[in-house]
């Protein structure tokens, strides 16, 4: 199941936005439970990773598109998924 939130201080689990993009996700972490701000560009595109600010497993982070909106989809990057 993908890890998806909004934007700080937005209510919901789908982060949605609507002409510029925002560069601001609040993410649950996939082994801890937190929830972690993270930055990604608003050029980012694709996969990456990255570590839990917490706990320090890696998570795979996917930058989503549909039109203006963008999402994330956070899980495990350990291979155990």
């Amino acid at each position: 199941m993908p890890r998806i939130r909004r934007r700080r201080g937005s209510e919901g689990t789908a982060a949605a936005f609507e002409g510029e993009m925002d560069e601001d996700f609040v993410v649950t972490c996939p082994y801890c439970g937190e929830d972690i701000e993270i930055f990604v560009e608003a050029d980012v595109i694709g996969t990456f990773i990255q570590d839990c600010e917490v706990c320090c497993n890696p998570w795979r982070v996917r930058v989503l598109h549909e039109g203006s909106e963008r999402y994330l989809d956070v899980r495990r990057a350990d291979g155990s998924e």
